[in-house]
C-alpha cells in the first residue's frame, strides 16, 4: 500500500511510512547469548579440569565468533563491509540512472526503509571471555617452557564456573603437585590477573606456595633472596600459609608481566617449592 501510494502522488510521503511500518512487522528481535554475572555469585565454585577441557575454551571461543559473523549484521566486521558495498552500488546505480530525479529519491529511501533497519536489528550477540583466553595463552606458554623440570610432577587445571543455571567459565589456574611431596605442603598455584588500562587487557603473573599452618613458608621467605625485580610476599591464611611470587610493581609500572618474566616467575616458584616441599 505504501509504494502504490507512492507511485500514484509520486512523492515520499506519506506513502513511505506505510513500507516503514509495514518492515516493521518483519524485523526479528536476535539472538543474546550472553550470561549477565551480579558482583556476588554464590553459586560460584572451582572445578577441576584436564588440558584438553581447559584448550576447549579456546576453540569454543573460535567458534562463537564464526558463528557471530553475518552478512545481514552491523555489529561485525563482515556486515559493516557488505552494507557499505551494497549502499555504494546503490548510489552508483541512482546516479547512472536515467529516470527523474524525484523518483532516484523516492527509490533511495524505500530502499534505506526497507534494509538498514534489518542490519541494526535482529542482531547476534555472543557471550566472550577475552581475559580468559589471555590467560590460557599465557599458561599454555609458562608450562611448555617449563615442560622438561615438570616431568616428575603433576600439573592440574581447574576452572572457576559461574552461574545457576548455565555454568560458564569464568576463571581458570593451575596447580603443580610435587612429586614425593611433604603432607603439609598443598602445591604450587599459577594464576593470572587482567589489568585493563585505556581499553587494553595486560596479564600479570605470578606464582603461590601453598601449604598448612606452621609449615614453614615463612622461615624460606626469610631466608631467600629474591632475583631483581621479583617480589616474594609471605602472608597467612585461616589455616594456611602462603607464599606468593611475582613480579615487582611499583605505582605505574610492573602491572604486565611479559611471556619472559612470566617463565622466570614459573621457574623461581617451583624452585622454591621443590627446595621445601618434597619429601
Amino acid at each position: 500500500a505504501g509504494l502504490w501510494l507512492q507511485v500514484v502522488l509520486q512523492g515520499i510521503l506519506p506513502g513511505c511510512l506505510l513500507v516503514a511500518f509495514g518492515n516493521a512487522l518483519l524485523l526479528v528481535r536476535g539472538y543474546n547469548n550472553r550470561v549477565e554475572f551480579g558482583r556476588y555469585d554464590a553459586a560460584a565454585e572451582w572445578e577441576r579440569a584436564t588440558l584438553n577441557q581447559v584448550l576447549q575454551i579456546k576453540d569454543l571461543h573460535r567458534r562463537m565468533q564464526r558463528w557471530d559473523r553475518s552478512l545481514i549484521d552491523i555489529t561485525n566486521r563482515l556486515g559493516v563491509v557488505a552494507l557499505a558495498v551494497l549502499v555504494s552500488i546503490a548510489f552508483l546505480f541512482l546516479i547512472g540512472s536515467s529516470l527523474p530525479d524525484d523518483w532516484n529519491k523516492i527509490i533511495a529511501v524505500n530502499g534505506a526503509v526497507l534494509l538498514l533497519p534489518h542490519w541494526v536489528t535482529g542482531t547476534r550477540r555472543v557471550l566472550t571471555r577475552p581475559s580468559l583466553l589471555i590467560k590460557i595463552a599465557m599458561f599454555e606458554d609458562v608450562l611448555n617452557n617449563a615442560r622438561d623440570k615438570l616431568l616428575p610432577h603433576t600439573v592440574e587445571f581447574f576452572v572457576l564456573l559461574k552461574g545457576a543455571k548455565t555454568r560458564v567459565p569464568d576463571d581458570v589456574k593451575f596447580r603443580v603437585r610435587l612429586a614425593q611431596q611433604k603432607d603439609g605442603f598443598l602445591g604450587l598455584y599459577g594464576q593470572v590477573a587482567i589489568n585493563t588500562v585505556n581499553g587494553n587487557s595486560y596479564p600479570y603473573f605470578y606464582t603461590v606456595l601453598v601449604a598448612k599452618k606452621d609449615f614453614g613458608l615463612n622461615a624460606l621467605y626469610l631466608s631467600t633472596t629474591t632475583p631483581e625485580k621479583t617480589t616474594l610476599e609471605f602472608r597467612q591464611e585461616g589455616e594456611v600459609e602462603v607464599l606468593v611470587v611475582r613480579q615487582t610493581t611499583t605505582r605505574t609500572s610492573g602491572y604486565h608481566t611479559v611471556n619472559r618474566a612470566a617463565r622466570a616467575l614459573m621457574a623461581a616458584g617451583l624452585r622454591l617449592a621443590e627446595q621445601v616441599g618434597r619429601a
